[in-house]
């Protein structure tokens, strides 16, 4: 099972589209996506800066699942209307919680390729943008890319605060679960004297919580779908908050930090981001210690039974699933150049933290 988390182990008008941050626009139409070489901007360092106060979003901007990035829109380290380029995210993600390269490549190249559009190099952190058209050829169905929020794909079942899709509201903030969260913490949160008793989340917190929230989705939800790769975005979301959340300064997260990015989607006074990258190895290790009191396998509800996946012999589970079951396999029939080179680009990098052989995509059109 922690070899499947290791392979985790996070994206006429529209055809000229403007040249974003690290992107050059291409002979062949289209915006080219890089790499961009690691930062040495690395430190410990006051997020937000005055440079990025917070502003609410308005009625036309994109939010969706991801607290984190809804958070770094709302003060501006990624674009404020939450239609962002692949390079934007890296920066944005690094900039404000000193997040590596490498662990930003993968979510926001498998994000661009699941629910974005790689030829303009454009993802919604929300839904369905008008920013956003049908990708060249209609190659992943007629409608424009869902953004991360549209179900699978990226977003998925045992979220920590939104409802599955089959339940309710799997988009937006959900009160009464984050109210389960608080009572973990007032159960197994460590004191502090600064922020009071039962105040700090722990790992104790997280591991019983996510728990927690798999006994309940799959107690609710007939067809919980909870998969080698949802398994390992669901961990490695709770080691990103458990980590990235905390503050760089003692290394804790507080109840009111973490209250303050999940609930009013803005950073708590006096944080700093963490004073060291968050590697993708970081918190692939941190998910593993999250999921290790209560194991669970890959499975899913099958008329309200888990049933759990046959045994998976590939190089990595969770990347063979991303890769195989959740990118379409029309991306492999691209000819435009710029899109082409766009995708053969992503999924280099997807496959990069693995240390895998590059797989091909052969999932569904139009999930």
């Amino acid at each position: 099972m922690f070899g499947t988390l290791k392979a985790f182990a996070f994206i006429a008008a529209f055809l000229s589209a403007t040249v974003v941050l690290g992107a050059a626009t291409s002979s062949a139409g289209g915006v080219i996506i890089t790499l961009p070489p690691r930062s040495t901007d690395v430190g410990i360092k006051k997020v937000p800066d005055a440079a990025h106060p917070y502003i609410a979003p308005g009625p036309n901007d994109q939010r969706g699942p991801c607290p984190a990035l809804n958070t770094l829109a709302n003060h501006g380290y990624i674009p404020r209307n939450g239609i962002a380029s692949f390079e934007e995210i890296l920066a944005g993600t690094r900039e404000g919680f000193n997040m590596d390269r490498d662990l930003a490549g993968f979510l926001a190249g498998f994000s661009m390729m699941a629910r974005g559009n790689a030829y303009l190099n454009k993802l919604s952190i929300g839904s369905v943008s008008p920013q956003i058209p049908v990708v060249p050829g209609a190659i992943d169905g007629p409608a424009p890319p869902g953004g991360i929020a549209k179900h699978d794909r990226f977003e998925g079942d045992v979220s920590m605060t939104r409802q599955d899709f089959n339940n309710g509201d799997d988009v937006h903030f959900q009160i009464d679960l984050f109210d389960e969260f608080l009572s973990a913490i007032a159960e197994f949160g460590d004191d502090d004297p600064v922020h009071g008793p039962a105040s700090i989340v722990n790992m104790k917190v997280m591991q019983e919580f996510k728990f927690q929230r798999f006994q309940e989705a799959q107690a609710a939800d007939a067809t919980v779908s909870f998969h080698s790769s949802r398994i390992a975005s669901s961990y490695n979301e709770a080691a990103f908050i458990l980590t990235f959340f905390a503050n760089g300064t003692d290394g804790l997260l507080s109840k009111q930090a973490l209250t303050s990015i999940f609930q009013n989607q803005t950073f708590a006074p006096n944080w700093f981001r963490r004073s060291s990258p968050g590697t993708f190895d970081f918190i692939v290790d941190t998910a593993a210690e999250i999921l290790a009191p209560h194991t669970i396998q890959p499975g899913a509800n099958v008329n309200g039974v888990y049933v759990v996946d046959p045994p998976n012999n590939d190089c990595n589970a969770a990347y063979s699933d991303f890769v195989l079951n959740n990118l379409p396999h029309t991306l492999n029939n691209v000819t435009n150049p710029t899109f082409k080179k766009n995708i053969q680009t992503l999924l280099s990098i997807v496959a990069t933290p693995f240390g895998c052989p590059e797989l091909l995509p052969a999932g569904p059109v139009g999930q």
